[in-house]
């Protein structure tokens, strides 16, 4: 296509085809390592035990199978108020701004830009002096037809609108590179949020739990150091009457005062689990009376658990997630810190207006277009690029390491919680039944002294027993219940079995052992 002056000028159809040819050359570029897993990923056990069992997630709002509507209350306090929460989403909101900033390269930057120059200069400077300005006295240029005085100075005024635009061909995979690792950022600080999500409530059901049983170790302390009072001074008036030795009333003695010093312990530690769960919920300490009931009775689910889980089950956790993530961001990095050893490849343009006077300056005629084409191949730079090679492929291999050491973390801590979960659920029924029996002797005990036959310090050594199976029994319900959350935590959340697996289980266990959703 010719223009006016019989110029060849590119159609707008083939200069569109040449550009789409570059772009999709520059697509198929790609300088980053193939993906790769660690040889301990590789090798990972099919499950936790030597049975399978299929399940997966159901990691939404997990904390529901304890039960307990003051717990759910207390937890969505949390998650609305933590301040942890709170830091972890901006720093959430900071890394997916980082990542369109590393995005946006990808894209032509355009710029709208208007201006006016006034210049001004003697005629005797640059071109003037080369064509009669000298000293800067005017000179006359005259011949047929033509009468030309020198002026004795230089005078421009130019008004500019236009929009600029530049773009970097992402030839070899650099600026892509960038931006899928910054992506890949993302997504990993997003798993670390819902880490310190899962952080947040773990503490809050352990905090709970903390403060459901030390309520109860301060009224059983109370009641006992009453009872071994009495039972002190029944056994001080025993011993002057000659019916008892001086090491049964020293001994008793001890138990009272041991009960006594136990007391105030117990009371501190108290104020400390409400102070922290007041910390948790955002507020000052001393301040969580109007939402934690004085009366705290959950639930404990007592259904054991598969230590068949599949191991597909650890793609949940968010720290194995951001681990992962963790490394395809340097594999990805590693891609584009090799692409900066070939040539860069720039566009750079201007299309706008340009006029000697305002009111000529959107007139068609007056339009003009810059178009640079720039190429910027590194020569030498003192081993800059090398070395920054050399960085990112260190930090490949310490995020392939990270991640294998999270995997390798993540299943001792899943094995290990159920192990302890089966320990925990063995201690809390031995410790049921030794309360029914402290129960019955209590019964007993009273029955024999109401009729007579039995005398009031057995009755009292009873209850002082009852007392002492009451505290194992909390310490081991509140041990199963940290057991139960450590599963939870260790999974990442909750989890859940076919319907047709926890059919089979109720009909081999019995009605009392049958499977939930958990």
């Amino acid at each position: 296509m010719m223009d006016e002056r019989g110029v060849r000028r590119r159609s707008p159809g083939r200069v569109a085809v040449v550009a789409a040819a570059l772009v999709a050359a520059a697509s198929a570029c790609s300088f980053a390592p193939e993906p790769e897993s660690p040889a301990v990923v590789a090798e990972l056990p099919p499950d936790f035990a030597t049975t399978t069992t299929e399940g997966g997630h159901e990691p939404l709002r997990w904390w529901e199978t304890f039960e307990d509507p003051a717990l759910g209350e207390l937890i969505d306090t949390a998650l609305a108020a933590n301040l942890d929460l709170r830091e972890s989403m901006a720093r959430l909101e900071e890394l997916r701004n980082r990542y369109r900033i590393a995005r946006s390269p990808l894209f032509p930057a355009v710029s709208l830009n208007a201006d006016a120059t006034r210049s001004s200069s003697p005629a005797n400077t640059g071109l003037g002096s080369q064509f009669g300005g000298e000293d800067g006295a005017p000179s006359d240029s005259t011949g047929p037809g033509i009468s030309f005085a020198f002026p004795d100075r230089f005078e421009f005024t130019t008004y500019t609108a236009s929009l600029g635009f530049s773009y970097e061909l992402d030839f070899w995979g650099r600026l892509r590179n960038e931006a899928g690792a910054a992506s890949h950022d993302y997504v990993a600080s997003r798993a670390d949020h819902e880490t310190v999500r899962l952080a947040v409530i773990a503490s809050t059901i352990s905090s709970y739990f903390e403060i459901m049983a030390l309520r109860e170790q301060v009224a059983l302390l109370e009641d006992e150091v009453d009872v071994l009072q009495e039972r002190a001074e029944l056994t001080n008036a025993r011993y002057l009457r000659g019916l008892t030795g001086s090491f049964e009333l020293y001994s008793f003695r001890q138990l009272y005062r041991t009960a006594q010093a136990n007391l105030p312990v117990v009371r501190t530690q108290l104020a400390d689990a409400e102070g922290r769960l007041a910390v948790i919920l955002g507020r000052y300490a001393g301040r969580i009376d109007d939402i934690l009931p004085d009366e705290l009775e959950p639930s404990i689910d007592t259904t054991p658990v598969s230590p068949g889980l599949p191991v597909t089950l650890l793609g949940g956790r968010p720290d194995v997630i951001a681990a992962f993530e963790r490394v395809e961001s340097a594999r990805l990095r590693v891609g584009a810190r090799r692409a900066e050893q070939l040539p860069t490849i720039s566009l750079n343009g201007a299309v706008g207006f340009q006029s000697g006077e305002p009111v000529d300056l959107f007139r068609a005629d007056q339009w003009f277009l810059n178009l640079v084409g720039g190429l910027v191949a590194p020569i030498f730079q003192g081993g800059r690029i090398r070395a920054n090679i050399g960085v990112a492929d260190a930090q490949y291999d310490q995020a392939l390491t990270a991640y294998a050491r999270t995997v390798l973390t993540a299943y001792y801590e899943v094995r290990t919680s159920l192990i302890a979960f089966d320990n925990s659920l063995e201690r809390y029924a031995r410790t049921v039944d030794q309360l029914d029996e402290a129960e019955g002797s209590l019964a007993t005990q009273l029955q024999r002294f109401q009729r007579g036959v039995g005398d009031y310090v057995s009755y009292l050594d009873a209850r002082v027993n009852l007392a002492n199976a009451r505290r194992a029994y909390i310490d081991a319900e509140r041990g199963l219940a940290e057991a139960r959350l450590a599963v939870h935590r260790s999974l990442g959340g909750g989890w859940v079995e076919p319907v047709e697996d926890r059919t089979q289980d109720e009909e081999l266990q019995g009605p009392e052992m049958g499977r939930e959703d958990r």
